[in-house]
Formats: structure tokens, sequence, C-alpha cells
């Protein structure tokens, strides 16, 4: 039965659905439908049979005598964050004899810049020793880490590995810091059992397009970055004067086409649901429930920003959507639709590369706001730079009509139209940008009051049709003036 909700009454019981989800279940009494296969509770103060790999950077997973596996970049002694990557690797699990299995742990992770890539967990089945990078290794899709607030162990949830049943694996948690900010990560009590996980059909999600975050993902991720969204359109909000933001569980009755409400499969609970946005064109036209009321029960795949919408979780700025059907329409100017060639900066750098000309610092992937970010201002310091930020090859062979479009902020510059500059080079191979030829795009980029991203507009790229090129963006400073220069959403169409 299709239903109304009000918001109010809602609240007790999104708090218990909440404890439901991240229970940990299994019960290690009964062996005839649980049975270990493996553990390490590390209260030994060792790290037992883990193994570790430092990649970059001179910290490493120790054990606590306190009872848990430990990893840092932050060096208290001396209050410096040090960039590290270090692996914690299992040693090999055997479920060759064994049609399901799921494994948990606990764990405490805090102070990260960007935790849900700074703290993961991988999986591989061709793992021997040494460097990670001489196998394979599948991260495993977790209920979003969340920094606790306090050094409090949390559940990681049952996560399954039935998909690996019959082989020997490891099991690897990988922890990432910067010399900007270094987490710290505790871990406990992991244990690998048969039986098929608990929630094995919750997928969370990465927020990325290969693997866009659930609704219950994208609740945990309210940080007004932008991100691919998967769900269920099961409604809609709207404001009823005496009584508030109504929510309705229901298309029927829909007489408004600038919101939505989307679940995951199954779910008609406020507390799972989101709100969506949908602005004026194309994403409204194409899935507002006033004109559509068909679509009430259909799944779509949604790109906008995560961030409160009607005083729930939402989405809003939607850009694009995809239907279950292959139906998709896109607002300008991020529509994936059309795009030749297009990145986010949502989760890192993707294949763009970074070439410093001049000065200490460089172009680096921000985590906090989830885009590409440059400044020379650091420790109260102007300092001078000059460094590239580099697309791949984008290749324009058959295409006519084309333009570049991104989202950015550029504040405290002193010149803007010529520190944060735009170019393009047909010959650019590697290395240092002298090696090449670039022109310069007209821009005209000026200082912004707040740091609020707005959109650059087309830049027209039509010279460059049936080309291959490659884009550059190029930020500048001196040790007078040093602005920031923070750019997402790079689309070329």
């Amino acid at each position: 039965m299709k239903k109304k909700l009000i918001y109010g009454f809602l609240l007790l019981t999104a708090s218990v659905i909440t404890a439901c989800t991240n229970a940990t279940d299994y019960d290690l009494e009964n062996p005839e439908s649980q049975k270990v296969i493996f553990t390490e509770t590390f209260e030994s103060g060792t790290l037992g049979d883990f193994t570790t790999q430092s990649v970059t950077g001179d910290q490493v997973w120790v054990g606590d005598a306190r009872g848990y596996a430990f990893m840092t970049g932050y060096v208290s002694a001396t209050r410096e964050n040090i960039a590290n990557e270090d692996w914690l690797i299992s040693p090999q699990i055997n479920l060759t004899d064994v049609t399901t299995a799921h494994f948990t742990f606990e764990h405490v992770a805090r102070y990260f810049a960007d935790l849900v890539n700074e703290a993961t967990v991988w999986i591989s089945d061709n793992y021997v020793s040494g460097a990670p990078s001489t196998a394979t290794w599948t991260q495993v899709v977790t209920s979003p880490f969340r920094d606790p607030g306090a050094w409090d162990f949390q559940p990681s949830g049952q996560l399954s590995l039935t998909a690996y049943a019959g082989k020997k694996i490891h099991i690897a948690f990988k922890y990432i810091s910067t010399n900007t900010k270094a987490g710290s990560w505790e871990i406990k009590n992991m244990v690998v059992a048969t039986g098929e996980a608990v929630n094995e059909n919750v997928n969370y999600g990465l927020g990325t397009a290969a693997s866009p975050y659930s609704v219950l993902g994208g609740t945990y991720n309210q940080n007004n970055t932008s991100a691919w969204l998967k769900g269920t359109i099961v409604g809609y909000v709207w404001y009823v004067a005496g009584k508030g933001n109504s929510f309705y569980f229901s298309g029927d009755t829909c007489t408004q086409a600038t919101n939505i409400l989307v679940a995951d499969s199954g779910s008609l609970y406020l507390s799972q649901a989101m709100a969506v946005q949908l602005p004026a064109g194309a994403v409204r036209t194409g899935i507002n429930l006033k004109d559509n009321k068909s679509l009430y029960g259909k799944k779509v795949t949604l790109y906008g920003d995560l961030t409160a919408y009607f005083g729930i979780a939402g989405l809003k700025n939607t850009s694009y959507y995809k239907l279950e059907d292959g139906k998709t329409g896109g607002n300008k100017p991020f529509d994936p639709s059309t795009a030749i060639y297009y990145e986010t900066f949502a989760t890192n750098l993707g294949k763009f590369t970074t070439q410093n000309v001049t000065g200490g610092e460089i172009w680096t992937y921000n985590g906090t706001y989830k885009c590409a970010y440059m400044t020379g201002f650091v420790s109260s310091q102007n300092r001078a730079n000059e460094d590239w930020l580099i697309s791949p090859e984008i290749d324009l062979t058959g295409k006519s009509d084309i333009a570049l479009a991104f989202d950015h902020v550029f504040r405290y510059g002193g010149e803007p139209a010529n520190e944060a500059t735009v170019w393009v080079s047909e010959n650019y191979s590697s290395g240092l940008p002298a090696t090449a030829t670039w022109t310069q795009i007209t821009t005209n980029f000026t200082n912004a009051s707040t740091w609020d991203f707005y959109n650059t507009g087309d830049i027209s790229l039509k010279a460059y049709a049936g080309k291959k090129i490659k884009i550059a963006l190029v930020y500048k400073s001196t040790s007078t003036k040093a602005g920031t220069w923070e750019v997402k959403n790079f689309i070329v169409k």
C-alpha cells in the first residue's frame, strides 16, 4: 500500500533501523550454521600472522599493547602529518572447502581528511608476499566508515566472502595519509566464518560512475560534494501549510515537479530515503512524478551534490539521470550523456598528471571538498609557484561542435586572469610543459567572493575538431600574492 508519512514521528524509527543495519549478528556458538575459519583479535599487542607492507612513508602498522592493530601518519612528538601508504595483510585464508563465507572486524578511524578513500579494505586471491602491487586486489564495499568523534570501536558489519568460496585469499587493510592530514586507524577482533553475510545485498557503493552510492551510502556521505547515486523512485516531498514538510511514498497524488524521493529497493522508511532536487531542464522533465507517474518504483542512477534537502538527506543540483530502461537526460553544465571526456575529481585526480615548474607546491586531490586543489599559500606565507594539471589525451576525431566546461572557485589571487588559465596542446607527451607547444584558451577568470563553486560555462574547443589534444589548468602565484584554485566536474562535450 502506498503511504503518506509526516517527518516528525519517524525519528525514533530511523534510529532503530540504523542500529539494526549496523549489527553483527553471527552466532559462533552454533557450529552447524557458523564455523570460524580464521580469527585474529590482536589482543596480544602483536600483529599475529599479519604482515605489513609500507609503500610510502616511514610509518608502519604496529601491534598496540592495548589490544589492537594501529596505524597513523601523525607523529605526535613533532606534530607532523606524514604522507603514507601502508598495508596490513592477513595470512592466507583457505576458503576451498566452503560455499559461503563472510568476515567482520571492529575498528575506529579518526582525523582522516578523506576517510572513504584513506581507510579501505581489499581482497586478493593471487597475493603471495612482498609489495601489494605484485598482485591483483579488489576493494571491499563496506558500510561507509565514519569518525565517531571518540575512540569507541565500531562494528564493520558482515562483509561477504562468498564470491571467493573455493579459493585461498588474503585480506588487507590499506591506510593512506598526506602531509596535510594524517588520520589514525585501530582494528581488532577480525573473524572469518562460514555462512552468508546478513547484509550481503546492502551495497553502499563508492559514489563513482562505476560504483554509485546506494541511497544508504549517500545518506552516510552528506558532505556537499558531487557523486553518483542509485536508488528506486518511491515518492516525493512537499510543504503543507500547518504541517510542515510532508513526505509521500506515492506518485498518484503528486502535483509538483521539483523533487522526488528515492530509497534502496524494498525500503519505505523515511530514515532510509533521500530527497532529490530536480532542477529545471532535462532532469526535471524526465523524472518528475507529476508528469511521469509510471516511474514510481523504477530504478534510477543520478549525479548531483550530496547535501540535505527538505530537512533530510538529499541530492541537490541534480544534473544527470539514467533510468533502468536506458533512458537518460542531463542538464548543462555537467551532462555525462554528452561527454567526450569527463573527470569529476570526486575521489582522486583520475588520469590527470601534475607538472611542477616553479615552487614547492603541486596540484593535489582535496578529499574534504572532492576536487582538484592548488594553492601557493602555505603556513601563512605566499609562495611563488607555477603548476600544471594536465589531462590525458582527449580524442576529438570525428567531432565538430566541441566545448569544455568545469566547476571551480578561485580566491585571493593577485591577477586571476593570469594566475588561473587554460591551455591546449596537440603535441604534448609527458614531462615538463616546455617540451611541447601550448595555446592559451581565453577565459579571464576573476576572484570569487565565497568558496561556492560556479561553472565556467562552455569554453569553445571548435578549433581542435578532429584532433587529439591535452588540456592543462595552469596555476601561478607570487611571493606577494598566492590564490587558491579548486576544480571539479571537468567535461569536454
